[in-house]
């Protein structure tokens, strides 16, 4: 007997026509310890059925106004899982097919034995168990099911969403109810230049008594790319419709640190030749200045000497901008930073530049935002170069949407604006110091991979999104 039963009184309806026959079966029942209720009419433990709650019930084939399978076929309509046994004194072939068809588990010969009796029980207790093993094998199953951190669907042949998993919520930011409400919700949510790529491969999937794999792009809520790859089971013929299994794995950890790997080695190149162009040209350079100073000094009416000045000044501050991004790093002071404190005070102190540049700003974070592991200081200038570089490519009017949420192990701060501007810079060198404008965030991108973070572009359809990841913190205390 497992714990359910000995902390739950099993509860035993017999309804049999006979007195002899109910009451001395009740006996025995109670003396197994269950707790018994008699009916001698079919009609009256019908009505009593609800109130009664049977776990189990035995049933006598031939009685008056209602025959025992009849019965039994309106107990199972109204408690499926009820565990019944016929009663039957001269059991036909014919009665013990159909009652067994119906769903009784057992019967019993009039006159029966305590042993037969017994036997009946032991059947009982084994298929309680049994059930109840199912039960928490299902539980389990659906368990890990919801829980486990991948995204998990099922596609109709149209590929509207049949399922999905919790995951669905932290990994893209809709609940499965609001996926699945939401017509043509799973293609419309891949990035649109992965969209034909994928749509291709869900179709050869139905077909396929194979898995197929791609490699994609999903967009988060919020509108950041969550990079994966998606993988789909063969598919099965569910209630006549077909339908297809599959599953999302989130590795856009793993892409951004391959990118800032091959971004690093880009950038170490570029830094080499830099200083090797800077030393060269810095001596020739300060010679031209000179020259053209002198020059100015004795005919400061000869126009080109001011041509050559202001372009030597430029060149010098192009020098410096390089001397700059190639000296050594800041020390580092990571910490339990709170980013929603940081972000709060830098768009304070720049608040003011904003509205007279006519931005609006409409910055949010995510309630209960973790801790990052970062040095303040340095945030607060990445925020900062973040801020501004989006200031300058804004048009009087435009929106900038700043959210700091939480994504897997990190803590990610985006930036979300229109791209008119920058329409025509091309993303491998974003990140380079000799861009023009200040849209190079140069300093922006050594400041975050110096607190162990990655700073990554994305931009679709008019708009390009800058994102900060930085990880989590353990600690509880922050500054």
């Amino acid at each position: 007997m497992d714990q359910y039963e000995k902390t739950h009184t099993l509860r035993a309806l017999v309804v049999d026509d006979d007195p002899v026959i109910c009451e001395g079966l009740a006996m025995a029942l109670e003396d197994e310890g269950f707790e018994v209720f008699m009916h001698m009419r079919g009609t009256n433990a019908l009505e009593a059925f609800a109130s009664i709650a049977p776990d189990i019930a035995f049933i006598d084939v031939v009685m008056p106004e209602m025959s025992g399978l009849e019965l039994l076929e309106r107990f199972k309509a109204l408690k499926p899982s009820l565990e019944t046994v016929i009663i039957s004194g001269s059991p036909s072939s014919e009665n013990i097919i159909r009652a067994m068809q119906l769903g009784a588990y057992d019967f019993l010969i009039k006159p029966f034995q305590h042993s037969d009796l017994k036997l009946c029980l032991s059947r009982f207790h084994d298929r309680i168990e049994l059930q109840r093993r199912m039960s928490l094998i299902q539980n389990r199953h659906e368990m890990l099911i919801e829980n486990i951190p991948l995204f998990i669907f099922r596609l109709r042949d149209d590929f509207s969403l049949d399922f999905a998993n919790r995951t669905c919520t932290s990994m893209l930011g809709f609940t499965p109810q609001e996926a699945q409400n939401q017509h043509n919700w799973f293609l419309s949510r891949v990035r649109m230049r992965d969209r034909a790529r994928v749509k291709n491969v869900l179709t050869s999937a139905f077909g396929s008594p194979y898995p197929l794999t791609v490699q994609c792009r999903m967009v988060h809520r919020r509108g950041f790319d969550v990079h994966g790859i998606l993988k789909t089971l063969p598919s099965a013929s569910i209630e006549g419709q077909r339908m297809l299994d599959g599953i999302f794995v989130d590795i856009s950890q793993r892409v951004y640190e391959e990118q800032s790997r091959v971004q690093q080695e880009k950038l170490k190149t570029i830094g080499a030749i830099s200083e090797e162009v800077a030393h060269e040209i810095r001596n020739p350079l300060m010679s031209i200045g000179g020259f053209a100073r002198r020059l100015s000094a004795k005919a400061p009416d000869f126009p080109e000497t001011e041509i050559i000045l202001r372009e030597s000044k430029r060149l010098e501050n192009l020098l410096e901008r390089i001397k700059g991004y190639l000296a050594a790093p800041m020390p580092t002071d990571r910490r339990c930073v709170s980013l929603e404190t940081v972000l709060a005070g830098q768009v304070e102190t720049m608040l003011v530049d904003l509205n007279n540049e006519g931005i609006i700003l409409d910055a949010a974070c995510e309630p209960g935002l973790p801790n990052a592991m970062a040095d303040p200081s340095l945030l607060a200038r990445a925020y900062g170069i973040l801020l501004g570089d989006a200031s300058r490519v804004l048009d009087r009017g435009g929106i900038l949407r700043v959210r700091a949420f939480e994504s897997g192990e990190t803590v990610d701060t985006s930036f979300d604006y229109e791209l008119s501007k920058l329409k025509d810079i091309d993303p491998e060198r974003i990140y380079l110091p000799y861009e023009a404008g200040g849209y190079g965030l140069p300093n922006c991108y050594q400041l975050v991979e110096q607190m162990g973070g990655v700073l990554s572009m994305t931009r679709e359809n008019g708009r390009v999104v800058f994102t900060l990841s930085l990880p989590k913190a353990e600690a509880e205390t922050h500054t």
